[in-house]
């Protein structure tokens, strides 16, 4: 199972919208977190029918501050412990022999003299709670120095107030595979700010019941945050052991460095091939621009940011002819730019096909047929006396009949 947690900046820009379905269609996510929503929690529930998650759960925006929504897959059962304007806590169960586990998904305070309100939120939600309990989101800090990608250095005290309710909590981090930041600010030269405030962390009984769960950064264009992807259940697929141990076979003969690096790219293909054939496959252009994001800010965002810029344009422009292909096939020239819905496109592109098939004919005694040889031969005989020549009327008599009509003139 993944879950999907992402500080959107704002639901109300349809290209924001049309990522989020591809993040869907590429991922099948079973948990969509989403903070910073900017909107109602009506509006923002509305949105679950384009994910294709009947489920959801909704927290009010303050206007264009603040706003969190939580969607989920019928698949699995989800029941609220209590939601705030930061945070929504949840027990997650996937199956109803399954013992639930908890998740709270958390939008962190921005402000700094506000901080230790969010860490003192933690510290009561974690009470003498000491089940599998798992905790997503933008916590709006990051842990270590290290972790921050900018000029000046970031304030000990804060990232240590941090740790310190992580530990006091039982809440450790789970890593992450992709760039080393969660948050970009964009801006250039000595003002540009990267730090990675965006993770998952887990106590120890979690952990243990989900072993080799993973987290990934997912480069967007669509925030100055990148989406987080969080891959719970990997473990109980079967198939899983036997792909590993298969592509470990290929590798070359040598215990050096080298060889275990080739021996891990084989594994990491073979998955990746996995992956797409078991749960759906990428927009390859939308997938070759987001690597290549990745790829330049990972090597040095600031010489490349021009570069940066550009592609973040190009996923942007993609993104948009995405929605205005489904709009134009869906034959819908009357809905205003700006309020797409692709979910609803989808849906009309695929009735407009059904409603093209004709299912039944109406006979000559009033009666219908439906059977696909007897309305080939209704409309033939219908078309064929239509256009046939009634030999039992004569042009000239019929022209004579009617010249009474015409006047002189």
């Amino acid at each position: 199972m993944n879950a999907l947690a992402w500080n959107c900046r704002g639901l109300g820009n349809s290209r924001t919208v049309q990522e989020l379905c591809n993040f869907v269609k590429l991922h099948h996510p079973k948990l969509i977190f989403l903070s910073e929503t900017r909107m109602s929690a009506s509006r923002s529930k509305n949105l679950r029918w384009k994910f294709g998650l009947k489920n959801s759960l909704a927290v009010d925006s303050d206007g264009l501050i603040g706003g969190l929504v939580l969607f989920w897959d019928e698949s699995i059962c989800v029941s609220l412990l209590s939601q705030g304007e930061r945070y929504i806590d949840v027990l997650v169960c996937e199956s109803p022999d399954d013992v639930p586990w908890r998740a709270t998904f958390v939008y962190g305070e921005p402000r700094v003299e506000n901080r230790r309100d969010m860490w003192e939120l933690l510290r009561s939600l974690c009470g003498a709670w000491s089940d599998p309990w798992m905790v997503i989101g933008d916590f709006s800090e990051a842990m270590w120095q290290y972790e921050r990608f900018s000029e000046t250095p970031r304030p000990e005290r804060q990232m240590m107030d941090f740790r310190e309710i992580l530990s006091h909590c039982d809440l450790h981090d789970l890593g992450f595979s992709g760039l080393p930041w969660t948050y970009n600010n964009n801006q250039g030269g000595r003002r540009n700010v990267r730090v990675r405030l965006d993770r998952g962390v887990a106590n120890t009984d979690w952990s243990a019941r989900f072993p080799v769960a993973s987290a990934q950064h997912l480069t967007t264009p669509r925030s100055d945050h990148k989406a987080l992807l969080l891959a719970i259940m990997w473990e109980r697929e079967e198939e899983l052991a036997t792909i590993i141990e298969k592509a470990w076979q290929k590798r070359n003969p040598g215990s050096d460095l080298g060889a275990l690096s080739l021996a891990l790219k084989t594994v990491t293909k073979d998955l990746r091939a996995w992956s797409r054939e078991k749960f759906g496959q990428v927009t390859r252009q939308l997938e070759q621009l987001r690597n290549n994001l990745e790829t330049l800010e990972r090597d040095d965002p600031l010489s490349n940011r021009e570069a940066i810029l550009q592609t973040k344009k190009d996923l942007d422009e993609l993104l948009y002819r995405e929605a205005m292909m489904w709009l134009q096939r869906s034959r819908i020239t009357w809905l205003k730019e700006g309020d797409r819905n692709t979910k609803y496109f989808h849906r009309k592109a695929r009735w407009r096909a059904r409603n093209n098939h004709i299912k039944k004919l109406k006979r000559e005694d009033g009666s219908w047929c439906s059977d696909q040889k007897e309305m080939q031969g209704t409309a033939t005989n219908y078309f064929e006396h239509l256009f046939t020549r009634d030999t039992g009327i004569d042009p000239q008599d019929s022209w004579f009949d009617r010249a009474h009509y015409f006047s002189p003139d």
